[in-house]
């Protein structure tokens, strides 16, 4: 029984501790499928061109529906935009929810609510028991709080959603799962689901000029592709790397580092890089605490270390703005190895970067790991039906049209000719960001942790 309380009390506060990530601001800054481009979780391998199994013949007579989402930015344009710019991945949104209405013979009404006001805007929702929502879109550590208020419709219950398909995470669902049934969902559909996968960024500069020091930054790519990039190669080759540039005894920002982290969202990542669970399902559909005390342990001491008792570690603080100040550093040379979100590679701060850069996936936690994994920050967009949705069907053959052009046409727009070809000039780099995206794993601890909490 100690034991047990013992693991539980780690668990929750641990979830405590990471739970920061939901409270601090907002986050930072048509062609045909390609054969890497890949759904974040879906375990599908290469993926081909494959249509859905809607009906032909389905038709909606015209009828109206509201989806609700964010309003913020960064959130708006991955569901909605008003107007083609020539930008491929804004004309592919506003292509995708054409194509999906003239298919179906369907209006889609977006409903932009600035970002905190989602989960408001459902609750006077369920209160007054209209049908004024039919598709809500919100952020996870958010939405699925609503679940346990009995909100929203078992997706497995609806015609057309086929959760077979690469459009839609397997990974996630297969967690989110509860008693066997499925609330909320997400996949292609959600381009954040991508953007906020961490990764490690790292400097060819700075990588060439401690190479005589240190020959295996020379050969990172080949490190990740034998399976050896693990947290203490990762540790050993960044650690000691420190300069006081401007020679005032004091680390701060102006200085160089071999490794720059975000001590919160930053360090949440570490749970599914180095592969631990903390909520497993039983029999009964529901979750047992099951957390590798030993590893966890371990992997506590690996990180506080890094972060508190490091010299070539920068420790940028706990907002989710640092993640800013990290791209800064890294863009000035100050950092070997950066922390950060794919969505970083978008940012005008490393578009205008002058050296060359590179991506590699999260370390695993030892050799004995088979794969690398990664997580994204928890505010990747999810979706649901709400119970008050009077034809749930034709809601749900709204998502699925919607998610599966996404798959063949908006995620390759973003991912294939956005996010690699435009911005990343390095072919081994474009191999290590399937890497990253492939090894999204999530626990259900991490989308229901502020229920759990």
């Amino acid at each position: 029984m100690r034991s047990f309380l013992s693991i539980f009390l780690v668990a929750v506060m641990l979830l405590s501790f990471v739970a920061c990530a939901s409270d601090t601001g907002n986050p930072a800054d048509t062609t045909k499928q390609s054969s890497e481009t890949q759904t974040p979780g879906s375990n599908t391998g290469d993926i081909t061109y494959e249509e859905d199994d809607l009906p032909d013949d389905l038709k909606l007579d015209g009828m109206v529906i509201n989806f609700i989402a964010s309003s913020n930015d960064d959130k708006k344009t991955e569901l909605f935009t008003e107007e083609l710019n020539s930008d491929i991945v804004n004309d592919s949104v506003y292509n995708r929810e054409k194509y999906v209405e003239e298919r179906l013979d369907v209006e889609i009404n977006p409903i932009l609510v600035p970002f905190g006001g989602i989960a408001t805007e459902i609750e006077k929702m369920m209160g007054s028991d209209d049908d004024m929502y039919q598709i809500c879109a919100h952020a996870t550590s958010d939405f699925t709080e609503l679940v346990f208020k009995d909100y929203f419709r078992d997706l497995y219950e609806l015609d057309y959603i086929n959760f077979d398909k690469p459009w839609w995470s397997q990974a996630f669902n297969e967690e989110a799962e509860i008693m066997d049934k499925l609330y909320v969902t997400t996949g292609s559909l959600a381009l954040s689901l991508t953007r906020y996968m961490f990764a490690i960024f790292y400097n060819k500069g700075l990588a060439a000029d401690h190479a005589a020091d240190y020959p295996e930054l020379g050969e990172l790519y080949d490190i990740v592709e034998r399976g050896d990039w693990t947290y203490d190669k990762f540790y050993e080759l960044g650690n000691t790397i420190y300069i006081d540039n401007n020679g005032d005894n004091l680390k701060d920002d102006e200085d160089t580092y071999g490794i720059g982290f975000q001590s919160c969202i930053g360090a949440d990542v570490i749970w599914s890089s180095f592969d631990i669970n903390i909520l497993s399902p039983n029999d009964d559909g529901w979750f047992d605490i099951d957390v590798p005390t030993e590893k966890l342990y371990s992997a506590l001491e690996k990180i506080h270390t890094l972060l508190y008792d490091t010299t070539g570690c920068f420790n940028a603080g706990t907002n989710d703005n640092d993640l800013n100040v990290l791209s800064a550093m890294f863009s000035s040379d100050n950092l070997l190895f950066m922390n950060n979100e794919l969505l970083a590679i978008e940012s005008v701060t490393l578009r205008n970067m002058q050296s060359d850069y590179g991506i590699l996936p999260f370390p695993k936690y030892d050799k004995k790991q088979d794969n690398y994994y990664s997580l994204p920050m928890d505010w990747y967009t999810t979706f649901a039906i709400p119970k008050t949705t009077q034809n749930p069907d034709a809601a749900a053959a709204v998502l699925e049209a919607l998610a599966s052009y996404s798959y063949r046409e908006t995620m390759p727009a973003y991912f294939d000719i956005a996010l690699k070809g435009k911005y990343m000039s390095d072919p081994q780099s474009r191999k290590m960001l399937d890497l990253v995206v492939d090894g999204f794993m999530v626990d259900a601890a991490w989308i229901y942790y502020k229920t759990i909490g």
